[in-house]
């Protein structure tokens, strides 16, 4: 049971009171908008026959913060965090959050209670102990009284991927899900997580964000081979030119729209076979698109939930709970779907789309980090602000770059102890030789390419401490990118490997190890994940915090965790150190899983391993070699010669003689 909706909000007749409470606020404001639309939903109340209403940062895919039309919860509240649940009652209003968003949290309204708490999808059976109804109200009440200053949807043009840079087209794709479908004796699939469609469909827009997603929900039929899909705007979506300058097709050619006529037909009473012979009708998967409605597809889920052939209906783990009401529930078949599961094993083309894609990106930032420590070193004004927009100046000459990959994470000395270290013009820290500087950035790239890579550097004289610690992380990266490990491991198996140095004196950092990477697709990608921590770069607080007691707490997404690493899958590696108010080191590099071939041992046991493809030298002056073992330093060494190889025809073909330089100096081959 989902419960993230648009329908982003559902209904209660009372709370638990089991929670701490944060702390009050002083000198907050009421804002008399988000007062104004709170005051109109309690007065809906009676007529719904309501006490309370709750409201979150999701929308209907399960989606934190999405677009500015969908942010219901601070339409209501000024909460601009993204994680939080907030319960609206007659004479009170509560909401809990995590650390990473209190501060968001102290900038609400004075008559919000804060808590420091996540939910979990388990209210339905809380509630129930204490005669507590949860309703799900079709016409959401936010919705209802957000009727001034609200955005838009965003609608913007979405674009087919070509099959050179797919490597597989949706036909097959499609064939792929409907045998997944027959093994699982599922009948209907709902694609309702916004990664996965994409992928399916071989199509990309940026409607949100900066992954190249759009809105879209997709009801699969195995019987019939029939999909529906619901996009915005849909009729003009296909027929309308490509705006990629790269992509020549329309969406109507691309998705062979027909008429269908080949098909199993459905009718109210079962299923009923084509007239048309096997030889008449291709077997092609078929599309048919329809216009974006939650409503819609609620109803469309439904009324095939209710055939009798139905047998089951496979539905996300993270669908809203308004899908998960529509299927009754002998019928649902809940679980990481067939699509986010195939498309985390890369292809061929994919494989080769990211390699290129992150030498390319590895490239421009050694430009910039090069120019960067040059005018620093001169004494030239650049502040953490500057760097974050800089970067990305670099990636705009790459010529499948599309976009940022998600918004830059830079800090220098104590802005970098934050994880989230988001510099704005009016608060943005000094760059110069006295801290350590830190950036985590990425791109998007059409030749599916996604990158997402981190780097800590000293332009002066760094300290023993920060020469400590710099070293200690360089180790934990180094550790899991040499690893080799049985197939079948998950990711919480092996992410002890890489905290190890760090734990030796007592030290660790609150985050994943490294979590999946989608190829012109989510930076954030599972269903792997590596961490033996319960938070992640999402939320600090454990997945198993909740509001609910033990035995409430029973319905659980699946931990990605615990899902075995694959061959072909790609995984950042990212440990870190952070003191507060002192310093922050972090290293990351995009890496994907290879076969291992073990020639000293006879084994049976298949073995993995990891393929660093980020380019990117560390910073020699903060390692501390003595501390390294051999085996790390042979590691740091090949890396060192591979970054090099790949990297330096590049900037010499370029003419950036400066870089170059740069490079040099970062890549000596070190011996004891």
């Amino acid at each position: 049971m989902g419960f993230a909706h648009h329908y982003g909000s559902d209904c209660v007749h009372d709370i638990p009171h089991d929670i701490t409470y944060v702390r009050r606020r002083e000198n907050c404001t009421r804002n008399s908008a988000t007062w104004t639309r709170l005051e109109n939903i309690r007065r809906l109340f009676t007529d719904y026959g309501l006490d309370a209403y709750i409201v979150t940062t999701q929308d209907a895919h399960h989606q934190q913060g999405g677009s500015p039309h969908d942010r219901r919860l601070e339409a209501i509240s000024g909460f601009d965090g993204t994680i939080g649940t907030a319960v609206i009652m007659r004479n009170k209003t509560v909401i809990w959050t995590d650390g990473r968003n209190i501060q968001n949290a102290m900038k609400m309204d004075c008559d919000w209670q804060i808590y420091r708490k996540v939910w979990w999808k388990n209210f339905e059976l809380s509630f129930a102990k204490d005669n507590i109804t949860l309703l799900g109200i079709e016409d959401d009440l936010v919705d209802q009284v957000w009727v001034d200053d609200r955005p838009p949807q965003i609608n913007v043009t979405i674009n087919a991927l070509p099959i050179q840079f797919a490597g597989r087209s949706w036909q097959d794709k499609m064939r792929d899900v409907l045998e997944e479908m027959t093994k699982a004796g599922v009948d209907v699939l709902v694609v309702s997580d916004l990664d996965e469609n994409p992928w399916l469909f071989n199509m990309r827009a940026f409607s949100f964000g900066f992954d190249p997603f759009f809105y879209s929900f997709a009801v699969i039929e195995r019987r019939t081979r029939i999909t529906r899909l619901y996009i915005l705007d849909h009729k003009s979506m296909l027929s309308g030119r490509p705006s990629d300058p790269e992509v020549h097709m329309t969406l109507e050619n691309h998705l062979d729209i027909g008429d269908g006529r080949c098909s199993v037909m459905v009718t109210e009473n079962g299923y009923i076979e084509s007239p048309y012979s096997a030889d008449e009708c291709s077997q092609n998967p078929i599309v048919q698109t329809r216009e974006y409605n939650v409503k819609d597809v609620v109803k469309d889920v439904t009324r095939l939930a209710s055939i009798p052939q139905t047998r089951k209906v496979w539905l996300s783990p993270y669908c809203s709970y308004a899908l998960y009401s529509a299927v009754p529930k002998v019928k649902i078949y809940q679980d990481n779907t067939p699509v986010r599961i195939l498309k985390s094993v890369k292809n061929p083309v994919e494989i080769k789309g990211m390699e290129d894609a992150n030498l390319q990106d590895s490239v421009a930032a050694i430009r910039f980090f090069a120019k960067l420590e040059k005018e620093v070193k001169q004494g030239k004004n650049w502040t953490v602000y500057d760097a974050f927009h800089e970067i990305h100046n670099y990636r705009k000459q790459i010529p499948y770059f599309r976009a940022p990959a998600f918004r830059t994470l830079t800090g220098s000395g104590p802005t970098a102890a934050p994880i989230y270290n988001m510099p704005t013009p009016e608060d943005s820290q000094p760059i110069t030789s006295e801290h350590i500087f830190m950036q985590d950035s990425g791109g998007q790239y059409l030749n599916t390419g996604t990158t997402d890579m981190t780097r800590s550097f000293h332009f002066g004289i760094p300290t023993e401490a920060e020469k400590d610690i710099y070293t200690r992380v360089l180790m934990a990266h180094i550790n899991m990118a040499k690893l080799v490990w049985p197939e079948g491991r998950t990711g919480h198996d092996i992410d002890a490997t890489a905290r190890e140095p760090l734990w030796e004196l007592g030290l660790d950092y609150s985050h994943e190890t490294g979590h999946g990477i989608g190829a012109y697709g989510g930076v954030i990608e599972g269903p792997g994940r590596i961490s033996s921590t319960y938070a992640d770069f999402i939320s600090d607080v454990p997945f198993y915090a909740a509001i609910f007691s033990e035995e409430e707490n029973i319905y659980k997404f699946p931990d990605p965790t615990e899902y075995p690493l694959q061959k072909n899958m790609f995984f950042t590696v990212e440990p870190g150190f952070y003191e507060m108010d002192n310093i922050g080191v972090r290293m990351e590099n995009v890496m994907y899983v290879t076969s291992a071939h073990l020639k000293q041992i006879s084994s049976r046991c298949k073995f993995l391993r990891f393929e660093t493809i980020t380019l990117v030298p560390y910073e020699p002056h903060l390692i501390k070699y003595n501390m390294l073992s051999q085996t790390q330093l042979d590691w740091l060494n090949d890396y060192n010669g591979k970054v090099l190889q790949k990297t330096a025809p590049i900037l010499e073909r370029s003419g950036d003689k400066e870089a170059l330089a740069w490079l040099m100096k970062r890549v000596n081959n070190i011996t004891r």
